[in-house]
């Protein structure tokens, strides 16, 4: 009883630093546990209190003297309160560009929400199709062990040498190593999922890769103009060309508004009070910011020019990626008519003919090996297809949460 219940305690505690995630599972506390994320949250909120500064004055200055001229005693004689005035339309547009900063910020908020989408997404694919390659292995090892019994008993008939039984172990080595290699690709694959998801449990994924609706190439290039990174760089395009508008608003003297108190003493001893107020300007002889409009405007090119480079690149890269999916797509439908599915009765077949003893055991070894190269094969190809398209998914801006 004791035994039993050691048993049910260590396997419960086995499955209990196991986290399992299915797709959306995984992308979620991947984008969840991202700190890259939080670190653009905290940006947002520095652009934020930035909008609320833009739309302050200036601080008022205060001047007040002191001197003994008023009854021989030291006494204050000036009294200053000095306010810089904005010009016309200052204040609402640097909260304009202050706001368009704050949506550039938020657009590339929403790439790196699609980055960590797809590094999760990646990620899941390789672990996902690495299990695939595992299970055929073990699959292949656990063939190879009832052919080796098989072969055991018609050498002791004598209808097999031991030294084609030889060849048999030779295989079996060949394939634990390959299964040795995909399970240290699996502890670095769990490393870094471990690393993405922040979390120090062992992961195990169910379920299989969701693919979105499938879209005609022109409906996929046609919603790029609403893409994170095109949108980013098309709001601080408007930014620049607000700051452009505030440099012109800004280029002639802002005036000073001024209030002020004098004391002086008349020739009586008596102290006259003298209150007035004025403005004030400094003459725009030297620095006319033309040479700060010049610079705005390269920015203003800059920036344009740097939105189309982003929209151009992004229609390459959907129609690169396009065609690769669907041709990949073929070539693994081509794999497994021409390839996977001749291999495998290739192998049923001569699996039957060597029980039969009309095949030697070479040719079995050779036609297992052909047919389990083919599943491998097979799988690779699909693996590569699923990358073109999270590549078609990511350059065509598709949320792989919601769009699903």
């Amino acid at each position: 009883m004791k035994i039993i219940i050691l048993f049910l305690v260590i396997t419960i505690n086995i499955y209990a630093t196991k986290t399992t995630y299915k797709w959306d599972d995984f992308i979620q506390k991947a984008v969840d546990a991202s700190l890259v994320l939080r670190q653009n949250d905290a940006q947002l909120a520095i652009k934020r209190s930035e909008i609320t500064q833009s739309t302050l004055l200036e601080n008022p200055t205060f001047e007040i003297s002191f001197d003994n001229g008023l009854k021989n005693s030291i006494d204050y004689s000036y009294l200053e309160f000095t306010q810089k005035l904005p010009a016309l339309g200052e204040r609402y547009l640097k909260k304009r560009t202050a706001q368009l900063y704050l949506r550039s910020e938020q657009y590339s908020k929403d790439a790196t929400l699609l980055k960590v989408q797809y590094r999760a997404a990646s990620l899941f694919q390789e672990i996902y199709f690495l299990k695939k390659q595992i299970d055929i292995v073990n699959q292949q090892l656990i063939e190879i062990k009832d052919l080796q019994k098989k072969s055991k008993n018609r050498e002791e008939l004598g209808e097999i040498s031991s030294f084609e039984n030889s060849r048999i172990d030779i295989l079996k080595q060949q394939v634990v190593m390959r299964k040795k290699k995909l399970q240290n690709s699996y502890i670095k694959l769990m490393f870094d999922t471990q690393s993405l998801l922040n979390i120090d449990n062992e992961i195990l994924i169910l379920g299989d890769i969701i693919k979105f609706k499938k879209e005609e190439i022109e409906v996929l290039i046609s919603s790029l103009k609403k893409s994170p990174q095109y949108l980013k760089y098309k709001a601080e395009l408007e930014a620049t060309k607000q700051e452009l508008k505030l440099v012109k608003a800004t280029r002639y003297a802002l005036p000073e508004l001024y209030v002020y108190s004098e004391r002086d003493l008349n020739l009586n001893n008596s102290v006259d009070n003298t209150y007035g107020f004025g403005f004030r300007l400094s003459i725009p002889l030297w620095d006319t910011k033309e040479t700060k409009m010049e610079i705005q405007n390269a920015k203003i090119q800059k920036s344009a020019i740097k939105a189309q480079e982003i929209l151009y690149k992004l229609k390459r890269s959907v129609n690169g990626y396009h065609k690769l999916y669907k041709s990949t797509t073929l070539q693994v439908k081509n794999y497994k008519i021409n390839l996977l599915e001749p291999s495998k009765k290739y192998y049923e077949t001569s699996v039957f003919l060597f029980e039969l003893g009309e095949s030697n055991l070479l040719e079995l070894l050779d036609a297992q090996a052909l047919y389990f190269q083919s599943q491998h094969e097979y799988q690779n190809l699909i693996s590569q297809s699923h990358i073109y398209w999270l590549k078609l998914c990511s350059v065509a801006n598709i949320n792989l949460l919601k769009d699903n």
